[in-house]
């Protein structure tokens, strides 16, 4: 690829990001803002025109001078489908969204079953496909760890030891994108609450407790993507953690706070719990000293972050450079 091959390139890619960050813009303001010149701002406006990737919508109101061209995202380029997956004592929920990139939903569909299997996760996501042709990305949430794809632990035991993004990358031909579910919220809360270091407590109804953690900004998942997983903390074994969110799910889940707070110190944590109301989490008390204890912010909704998090996710894949359209 020649230099000037290689810098229309960059700069075209420069106003893609600037597109899906923000839906409309005029040439001046998108010179203003990467530094491409006019000139070639109007050459790659021609080509992103023609891929059908923004449209041209109108003069912006005028200023004294000569009214600017607005130009605006295609919010059907394509359509993204978001999955979240679900436990909820002895049912298993498959919940899918297909959306546009405005994130307006276009097809809503809901598989509820006993046995929470791949061919009904299959299923779901073939119906969405069906309805919503436009879809070229699907994004999941899913309770359990994954690492590159591979489901190593989930509350659908099912998924256990899967490689369920290749899985489902050669059975549909679609960029896949897997998850862990808390992760997905936690990257949804830290978009709306702007502090530094965040982390997100979920306490489901069954199984055991998850963790979201933003430090420094940026999701950390570790090496591994175990980090997180308090479930394995060895100051209680599985059988305790189960009795307790039984019959002490508060003091159980209080511990589990203070653990995040020794370990990451963060600034704020967000609690979301399928056994406590919102009174019963506000009133927990830490045993820390008051000078490091975070702020708490009890969540009603959880679903909201996760389709938050689902769109925020692939979004963020489509402004990689390398991403292929």
């Amino acid at each position: 690829m020649s230099k000037v091959e290689d810098l229309k390139l960059k700069n075209s890619e420069m106003m893609k990001e600037c597109f899906y960050n923000t839906h409309i813009w005029t040439k001046n303001e998108l010179s203003n803002t990467t530094g491409i010149s006019k000139s070639a701002i109007t050459n790659i406006l021609k080509d992103l025109i023609n891929i059908k990737m923004i449209e041209f919508i109108g003069e912006a109101q005028s200023t004294g001078g000569r009214k600017s061209k607005q130009y605006r995202l295609n919010k059907d380029y394509f359509h993204i489908g978001k999955i979240v997956l679900q436990r909820k004592k002895d049912r298993y929920y498959f919940i899918g969204q297909s959306v546009n990139l405005f994130n307006q939903i276009i097809v809503d569909k809901q598989i509820i079953s006993k046995q929470g299997t791949y061919q009904e996760l299959v299923e779901l996501i073939q119906e969405l496909i069906t309805n919503d042709t436009s879809i070229s990305t699907i994004c999941l949430s899913i309770p359990g760890i994954c690492e590159n794809g591979f489901i190593s632990d989930c509350d659908f035991e099912e998924l256990r030891n899967m490689e369920l993004k290749k899985l489902l990358s050669d059975l549909l031909h679609k960029e896949i994108i897997i998850e862990n579910d808390v992760n997905v919220a936690v990257i949804a809360l830290h978009h709306r609450y702007t502090v530094v270091n965040l982390a997100l407590l979920y306490q489901p109804e069954v199984e055991y407790v998850g963790c979201g953690m933003i430090i420094a900004n940026q999701l950390y998942n570790g090496y591994s993507h175990f980090a997180g997983e308090l479930r394995y903390l060895p100051f209680y074994n599985h059988q305790i953690q189960r009795e307790m969110l039984n019959t002490h799910p508060k003091e159980l889940l209080r511990l589990q706070i203070e653990t995040i707070c020794c370990v990451m110190n963060p600034e704020m944590i967000c609690l979301y719990s399928d056994v406590l109301n919102e009174n019963e989490l506000q009133s927990i008390s830490l045993q820390i000293p008051k000078q490091h204890q975070p702020r708490i912010q009890v969540i009603q909704e959880l679903n909201m972050y996760l389709y938050e998090g689902l769109y925020d996710i692939a979004m963020h894949n489509l402004k990689d450079e390398n991403h292929v359209y």
